[in-house]
């Protein structure tokens, strides 16, 4: 307990110093420090199955400081993590309560500090663009590439990146990936090769620990290999091609060796008095998955129109996902879509299904009545693709003992549920020797359908809020 106070204490004396010290000179090299703290508040009522805790609340803290350095020929930097958590439930059935609560050993009160990241980056010099990555650090596919247009940024971010590999960044832990990147950068396009084993966390706090149970995280490869074309070269359209290789040598049941073929587009374009975008994103699987001959495939088709100069400058989308399922369990193969190791809350803002056998449907509505103010609110629709198969939960590896999925049988049925929920942004609403202050609000309800009644059948709805206050410099 010492040490933990201890470290915990050293990061607040650093954070109370570093805002005069957000940037430094040494010699030729630039320097930096970045600090973020988010204190959040959960509240769930959950789906009621007869037993446990169907409602409950607790509060944690999730702190970061990193220190970084950048010269002509190389890069380095290191990011310390803390979470601290407080009150969490010991009897809840849903929601993230029980699984920070089990995941650490049934303590109420746990917090732990680790290195979320220590990277250092090797540019080329005779090579322009080229660079190497080595070490620990956050791989989110997808964003290999931030286009410089503002609506496929929006896109890229909220909408493409980490389906598939992310650092999980929303839960109170998150996770990164250890192994390399390389990348050749240019003007009209970029190529990134990355190589990784993923650490704990998500919903584990000792993320620095790759072991546990005799088990191992370096079991565990990764690789991506992603062609973007940049929005450079036509402007308003951004396309990628990519593989993943996921191979999960545990031997935990699933022993998934997955390869993935896909690649999406995005395009924007003035029309009108607005502002129209399009999005496509899809991926074929084949490999081996529980010793079945694996075969699925995922398909994403979105689009929206923005009214850029009216009040509040109204975004509305609709969309739909489709994620194969398995319409007969008992034969030799397996065509459940697998999510490898995501980041599945910018998918499923309530996290109670993934994309997994998964067929939904929504629209969006985007306000910005303020420059600081963004307000945003879904209706999704939501089914299983085949009823033979299950209602599939989780994001992927979380300890080095968990496959990172369950399932839920689905009773016969399709009908999943259906989900609104209401987010609000308030950013920058102070600043104090440097320092910024934000607060995200968020709000869902979930009418469960006979998927969800089957296995709650005392209560198939669930309400979800979260209060979260952020200081960053």
């Amino acid at each position: 307990m010492r040490s933990k106070w201890g470290v915990f204490l050293l990061l607040c004396c650093l954070w109370w110093w570093a805002p005069g010290a957000k940037a430094y000179v040494l010699g030729d090299l630039q320097g930096k420090t970045d600090f973020r703290e988010e204190i959040r508040v959960e509240a769930w009522s959950t789906f009621d199955r007869g037993s446990g805790d169907d409602s409950y609340t607790f509060g944690s803290s999730k702190m970061r400081l990193g220190f970084g350095f950048s010269g002509h020929l190389v890069e380095a930097y290191t990011q310390l993590h803390w979470t601290q958590f407080v009150g969490l439930p010991t009897k809840a059935v849903f929601g993230t309560g029980p699984l920070y609560y089990g995941q650490n050993n049934g303590a109420q009160n746990p917090g732990y500090a680790a290195i979320a990241q220590a990277w250092l980056r090797i540019k080329c010099p005779r090579v322009k663009g080229a660079s190497i990555r080595l070490g620990r650090f956050v791989y989110n596919s997808g964003l290999e590439v931030l286009p410089g247009d503002p609506t496929l940024r929006w896109l890229t971010q909220k909408r493409i990146s980490q389906r598939l590999i992310g650092g999980f960044e929303w839960s109170r832990v998150g996770r990164s990936f250890d192994g390399f990147q390389v990348v050749w950068d240019q003007h009209l396009w970029n190529i990134t090769l990355t190589a990784v084993h993923p650490t704990a966390g998500g919903f584990y706090l000792r993320r620095d620990d790759p072991t546990l149970g005799g088990f191992s995280l370096h079991d565990v490869s990764i690789l991506s290999m992603a062609t973007t074309l940049k929005d450079t070269y036509v402007p308003g359209l951004e396309a990628q091609l990519f593989y993943y290789y996921y191979n999960d040598n545990r031997h935990l049941g699933a022993d998934p060796e997955v390869h993935t073929f896909g690649g999406h587009v995005l395009y924007t374009r003035a029309l009108g008095p607005g502002r129209v975008d399009l999005l496509f994103w899809g991926a074929y699987q084949s490999g081996v998955y529980a010793g079945l001959d694996h075969s699925a495939y995922g398909l994403a088709l979105e689009g929206g129109y923005k009214l850029a100069e009216v009040a509040g400058q109204p975004w509305l989308r609709v969309g739909m996902w489709y994620g194969s399922g398995d319409d007969d369990p008992t034969d030799q193969d397996h065509n459940t879509f697998f999510m490898m190791i995501p980041t599945l809350r910018i998918y499923a803002l309530t996290p109670w299904y993934n994309l997994m056998n998964t067929t939904y449907y929504f629209a969006q509505l985007i306000l910005k009545p303020h420059t600081k103010v963004t307000l945003r609110s879904d209706l999704t629709r939501l089914y299983l693709t085949e009823k033979n198969d299950a209602w599939y939960l989780g994001s992927g590896i979380t300890r080095p003992d968990s496959f990172g999925y369950s399932s839920k049988p689905s009773g016969n049925a399709d009908d999943l549920g259906t989900m609104w929920d209401l987010s609000l942004f308030l950013k920058d609403l102070y600043r104090f020797r440097g320092l910024q202050g934000g607060l995200n609000l968020y709000y869902s309800h979930v009418w469960g359908g006979d998927v969800v009644a089957n296995s709650f059948p005392q209560d198939d709805s669930m309400d979800f809020f979260y209060a979260e206050a952020i200081i960053t410099f």
